[in-house]
């Protein structure tokens, strides 16, 4: 215990240091970032799948070819030894494959397709999003059907996290489909971009910023110098027990922070009804409902969260779509979610975001609305 307190005092003083390069950068203005000022630093859309598939496209207004695509091609580990031409690659952003049929097998939009020669590249880019029904069955069976020479269906997120059963379903990591980290393949791939950008000023500019945004998001922030010098604190011999002891904790940790920050707020603000931690979500009820309100997630604690009222009661229901589960990322109703299901905004989610009470605040007023629907539209409960 005395060479754990050590160790996280030592890790305390590299933090503080860390902490006073940022302000210093911050007062210099190294820390402006476009992307900040416009309110778009999570924006899948508009802001990450443009960005990146202009730097993919050959003949994109960066003016360097295809040498971003090769170092794309480079970088990420499936499509290394698979001889992909980028110099005649085409590149699509939110490519259109039809409408979503009946089962949801078939159709929907592509965030970034890049095919050459009858090959493509398929990314599925989620930055807090969560998956939508069979969105990976649909898109992998889009590419067996129109990639005559293949295909690599790509899963992008913020740190490299499997796609949930409910998009997957039989498709095999690794085999059908292949993770890939904005905070491992896609920060190394832009900080080769802005190496190849040397000559081109403004953007490497850009590039630096985008870098910036991603560190911003992942919680990698800290300057290298100070990442340097925290990895090796972390490798010196004398603290690997206490490293692989604290490592070893990550999701129990992560639990633990939520129980402490955000359930035992909810249940004071919310007395006199039953919250507890169950099945990977939470069950809000009170003592005399067969349904309750139910916030539901995948493996990981918050991952690809959503929210709705459910029921432990098998069998037909008054199936109802009401308001609060309406609009972009819903579900309609079925027998286990008769009013349906919405996701909930993914950059709640983070120990900060926990810690300071942002989390709290939001399901706060997620379930106080659906408490107000239950009560205007008097739904039997």
């Amino acid at each position: 215990m005395e060479n754990l307190q050590r160790l996280l005092d030592e890790v305390r003083l590299i933090l503080k240091k860390a902490e006073v390069k940022k302000k210093e950068a911050d007062r210099r203005g190294e820390n402006f970032n476009i992307f900040n000022v416009l309110g778009l630093t999570s924006d899948e859309t508009r802001t990450h799948s443009a960005f990146i598939a202009e730097l993919l496209d050959p003949n994109g207004s960066h003016g360097l070819g295809d040498q971003f695509l090769r170092s794309f091609v480079d970088t990420v580990d499936c499509l290394r030894s698979w001889n992909f031409d980028t110099k005649s690659a085409k590149v699509h952003k939110e490519l259109s494959i039809g409408g979503k049929n009946e089962d949801c097998s078939e159709g929907g939009r592509i965030d970034i397709a890049v095919e050459s020669n009858g090959k493509a590249i398929i990314i599925e880019n989620k930055i807090y999003a969560g998956d939508q029904e069979k969105q990976l069955v649909r898109y992998y069976n889009y590419g067996t059907k129109n990639c005559s020479n293949g295909f690599r269906l790509l899963y992008l997120t913020l740190n490299g996290d499997d796609a949930s059963k409910y998009s997957r379903e039989k498709l095999v990591v690794n085999e059908d489909y292949y993770t890939v980290a904005y905070n491992h393949e896609i920060s190394d791939w832009l900080q080769r971009c802005i190496e190849f950008s040397a000559r081109y000023p403004l953007v490497r500019e850009t590039l630096i910023q985008y870098q910036n945004l991603i560190n911003q998001l992942t919680m990698n922030s800290m300057d290298k110098n100070s990442q340097e010098e925290l990895l090796e604190l972390m490798s010196d011999t004398k603290n690997i027990d206490s490293i692989c002891s604290i490592l070893s904790l990550g999701a129990k940790w992560r639990e633990h922070i939520f129980k402490v920050h955000v359930l035992a707020p909810l249940k004071e603000k919310f007395q006199g009804m039953d919250i507890e931690l169950k099945n990977r979500g939470i069950n809000i009820k009170r003592p005399e409902w067969t349904q309750y309100i139910r916030l539901d997630w995948g493996n990981t604690l918050g991952n690809n969260a959503s929210i709705g009222i459910t029921t432990n009661i098998a069998g037909p229901k008054m199936k109802q779509k009401i308001d609060c589960f309406s609009g972009p990322k819903s579900y309609a109703p079925n027998d286990w979610w008769p009013y349906g299901r919405k996701d909930l905004d993914g950059k709640y989610w983070e120990i900060p975001q926990m810690v300071n009470g942002e989390l709290v605040d939001y399901l706060y007023r997620k379930i106080l609305s659906i408490l107000e629907k239950i009560k205007e539209k008097r739904l039997p409960m």
